[in-house]
């Protein structure tokens, strides 16, 4: 039996007011709640059926009902907007709403998500027959669409609305319910974490893409007559919205799966590797089970291709919606980037797939920017989402998906590790993350990279990955046990027997996982340890030793000082040689026998740590064009972020994983094999391997970079060896080292106490930090959620920006000293510019800054943890007010250099061009 129409109560409460357009439109709560059904349809109808069937086994029911009962409820998300606490937000609004409900304003209007879940929770109860524990998690779930979830304890009638209010909420629910003809309500016991993340993750997304649909002129009555009909009316306009910000259907890359040989065929030369055979084999034929593949391979293995062919078998096997590959760096994900476009472009899929970058740093990533412009320029004009072969590009970067927190919705993304990691901490939207990441393969590279604190959260998303039915690739060049343990630990998986390295490890809940050893690597080679003082002449006279008679030399440092110091010895030795010196910023006459000298370092403007970025991979990249002579020097930043190869390097002592990472930098192309100008076999100068370290680690500062404790072992496993078979050695010295029962040798008992105090100060240090780890998730997907954190009411009652909340601190996903974001200024004749010759304003007031400008003024911005600089910098800055009101700029501090300097206390400050941004403390 059709409904009656709704009563002039129910109808005539407003959801979305003239705001922008002035002309006094205003869209029913009815129609808002209908649209948003409709846009959670859509997205779920172009979801792979896998999707479907997570959300059905979440409420015990088939596929259709639980798509209607799961949108039914997205849509019913601003219930709580017919009530006396949102309705007087709107003069003319109120004044409407007056004619037919009476109510008095709340002094202090609750947010009406909050008021949703006060609603929503008994309405659904009775009369709706829905279990009341379940009904309220699920009021809780689609009550935080803005953000952030609240405890609700029954709102006052001030502020949801008497009897009458309550007919009229009840009409609202019931229409919203018939018009997508849900079923009977299910009757499961509890929402579980995964469904409850499901569900708010959906709700979020369709009211983002609902609130953009155009408020017409005058109401459409049909919401009123005839729900039903105006939901299918609402589903149009739903599709079309999802076509406009580039929503395609969720489809596998191969509709069947070729041979690897084919798959990687677009790379020149291609072969497969061992790891990539034994990897394939061991996914082949499984079910649509998630999960966990751990790649422990020294560097240089084709780890990469391995994940992205396992990426495809899981695609198609379990119905895995897209793929996310996560980093520890910017540099690192720029590269990813690279290689992740060229993957899928390879793949020829006629709906070109949208890929996403994500991180702090996209805006200046050009290759993802030039993306977004090629998708905006060649598809949106003409609508053409579904691919033109005269004009579609291959892939798409859709600039809907390029806002923060909608980035994880998209179909594929590289980033760093950190995004995904948000998905478990409790920020704003965090469901909306969890939401992007479930039914997909996550693919988290280089995991030695973190610290105790980081690695915890890897645990804790790797077990919200398997319990929203993702699999997940995670990949090592080498991992201490206990790290395995943990990691197969979060599947649920038994270990499985013992595998001699490199070795692949395959988890499944439940099961004992399966283990093998993966054949002897066609890149094995001995590389011999030379130990050298760790004094900064020393390290600098034997690099211009070693490019004498040509050669690429690396320098790897521990801190940005000594990095700068180093290169400036460097420079002064080969001046003082005779030697021709060529860098980024001086010039020497063409055809010159320079030395080549780069410096890279994260102490850099943005744009100018690019541009050294680019010029360290032309040079001695994959592809680069290797210098005759050449002198690198770098801090971990490039240990950890670019495929370069150094013909011979010199490394600051340092953990003994970091440091054969390091060492896999050596003769690492082997086709520049005839390009070595001598240096044939791959040498490692060890900087304070000469002699106990104790006074290295003081002098240069390397104990507040790294745990003396780990420093002290390495130094004793390496200090009495010649050379290091990689990877034949790798894994046995990781083990060593990190093993707790290790006994150090016969050391002289003031070394032994050195060695046993930094043992203890190091477990405590990894104690707090592992508790602290475990305390900041927001919880297990298996246990309750946790405490939330306080709503923050929306600023005007309507819906407000998914980024609103950016400068809200919150929770971080690594531990380090405080920082700050500085754009180092130059004052000329009273004003304020971004080059010291006066000529590029930095536009400190004034009107809106364009996004061009603003994205101008961020390159030339660099993150600081110096503390006195990060103490005063806002203290001493000069107003800012068109930065603080744009949304790139307002957490950028300017810094006022005079005559190139600042002071901050006992620390002066200069920006260098070549040297980047020097700190010289009193």
């Amino acid at each position: 039996m059709p409904l009656p129409p709704l009563s002039d109560a129910a109808w005539n409460l407003w959801a979305k007011s003239d705001k922008n357009y002035g002309d006094g439109r205003w869209l029913p709560v009815v129609a808002h709640l209908l649209d948003v059904a409709a846009c959670a349809w859509e997205i779920l109808n172009l979801e792979p059926e896998r999707t479907l069937d997570l959300f059905a086994a979440d409420y015990g029911l088939d596929r259709e009902g639980a798509q209607r009962w799961v949108c039914a409820l997205a849509g019913l998300h601003d219930l709580g907007k017919a009530s006396p606490a949102f309705q007087g937000l709107w003069k003319e609004g109120a004044a409407r709403t007056r004619r037919f409900l009476s109510f008095a304003e709340p002094p202090l209007p609750e947010p009406h998500g909050k008021v949703t879940q006060d609603l929503l929770w008994g309405l659904l109860e009775d009369p709706f027959g829905w279990p009341a524990e379940v009904a309220q998690q699920v009021a809780d779930a689609v009550g935080c669409h803005h953000g952030r979830r609240s405890w609700v304890n029954g709102l006052p009638e001030a502020q949801c609305g008497d009897e009458k209010w309550r007919d009229a909420q009840f009409e609202l629910t019931r229409a919203v319910l018939v018009a997508l003809q849900v079923p009977p309500a299910p009757q499961v016991s509890c929402l579980s974490g995964p469904a409850f993340m499901r569900l708010a993750g959906l709700t979020s997304f369709a009211d983002w893409v609902g609130s953009s649909f155009e408020v017409p002129p005058t109401p459409d009555e049909l919401a009123r007559t005839d729900p039903a009909a105006y939901f299918e009316r609402a589903q149009e306009k739903a599709r079309q919205k999802l076509r406009e910000i580039g929503w395609t259907k969720r489809e596998p890359l191969r509709a069947e799966l070729p041979s690897i040989e084919t798959v990687f065929s677009y790379i020149p030369g291609f072969s497969p590797r061992d790891l990539q055979r034994e990897m394939a084999e061991l996914h082949a034929g499984l079910d649509e089970r998630p999960t966990l593949t751990i790649v422990e391979a020294p560097m240089g293995e084709g780890k990469t291709e391995a994940a992205l062919y396992t990426f495809l078998q899981r695609q198609n096997a379990a119905g895995h919606r897209g793929l996310y590959v996560a980093l520890p760096t910017q540099a690192t994900g720029n590269a990813m980037f690279t290689r992740l476009s060229a993957f899928l472009k390879a793949q020829g899929r006629a709906t070109p797939p949208d890929l996403q970058l994500l991180h702090g740093g996209t805006l200046l990533n050009e290759t993802y920017q030039a993306e977004l412009k090629r998708t905006r320029t060649l598809l949106h004009p003409r609508g053409n989402v579904d691919g033109d072969p005269a004009e579609a590009p291959d892939i798409r970067a859709e600039g809907w998906f390029s806002i923060r927190k909608r980035a994880l919705l998209s179909e594929y993304g590289v980033g760093t590790v950190d995004q995904a990691l948000l998905g478990v901490l409790n920020v704003p939207h965090q469901f909306v993350r969890l939401w992007g990441l479930g039914n997909r393969v996550v693919v988290l590279d280089e995991v030695h990279a973190y610290d105790t604190y980081t690695s915890e959260l890897i645990y804790a998303l790797l077990r919200w990955l398997r319990a929203l039915g993702s699999s997940a690739v995670v990949m090592s060049a080498t991992l201490p046990a206990t790290s395995r343990a943990r990691l197969l630990d979060t599947w649920r998986a038994a270990p499985g027997p013992e595998a001699a390295y490199p070795r692949l490890t395959l988890a499944r809940e439940g099961e004992a996982a399966q283990t093998r050893t993966i054949a002897a690597s066609s890149m094995s080679r001995t590389v011999a340890l030379r130990p050298i003082a760790a004094d900064v002449k020393t390290v600098a006279d034997q690099a211009v030793a070693l490019a004498a008679s040509g050669g690429c030399v690396a320098v790897i440092v521990n801190t940005v000082q000594r990095a700068q110091e180093v290169c400036r010895a460097v420079i002064a030795g080969l001046e003082a040689a005779g030697e021709a010196v060529k860098t980024p910023v001086r010039g020497v006459k063409k055809g010159t026998d320079a030395v080549c000298v780069l410096l890279f370092h994260a102490r850099y403007p943005a744009r100018d740590r690019a541009k050294r970025e680019g010029l360290v991979l032309r040079l001695l990249g994959r592809e680069g064009s290797r210098p005759r002579r050449c002198i690198l020097i770098a801090t971990q930043v490039a240990e950890q972020s670019l495929d370069f190869d150094a013909d011979v390097l010199l490394s600051d002592l340092a953990p003994i994983d970091l440091l054969l990472q390091r060492a896999g930098r050596l003769h690492r192309h082997e086709h520049n094999a005839e390009r070595r100008h001598g240096h044939t076999q791959p040498v490692l100068y060890v900087a304070g391997l000469d002699a106990w370290p104790d006074a290295a680690m003081e002098d240069h500062a390397w104990q507040w970079v790294y745990a003396p404790h780990l420093l002290y072992r390495s130094w004793l496993a390496l200090a009495n060896r010649e050379e290091v078979a990689l990877p034949a050695d790798l894994d046995a010295l990781v083990q060593r080292v990190y093993a707790r029962d290790w006994v150090e040798g016969d050391l002289t008992p003031e070394r032994a106490e050195q060695v046993a105090a930094a043992r203890r100060t190091y477990e405590t240090r990894v104690e707090n930090e592992g508790q602290h780890g475990q305390d900041a998730p927001i919880g297990s997907p298996e246990g309750p959620l946790g405490m939330p954190q306080a709503y923050r009411p929306d600023s005007d009652g309507e819906p407000v920006s998914d980024d609103a909340g950016a400068q809200e601190k919150r929770p971080t996903t690594r531990l380090g000293e405080e920082s700050v974001r500085i754009v180092p200024l130059h004052r000329v004749d009273g004003t304020y510019f971004l080059d010291p010759q006066g000529r590029d304003s930095a536009r400190l007031n004034g009107r809106t800054l364009s996004p061009e400008t603003a994205r101008h003024i961020y390159s030339h911005s660099l993150q600081v943890s110096a503390w006195p600089l990060v103490r005063l910098a806002a203290e001493k800055a000069p107003p800012h007010p068109a930065w603080q009101k744009d949304a790139l700029l307002q957490t950028c501090i300017p810094v006022v250099l005079e005559g190139g300097q600042a002071q901050f206390g006992n620390l002066t400050v200069t920006l260098d061009p070549e040297f980047g941004l020097v700190y010289e403390r009193g």
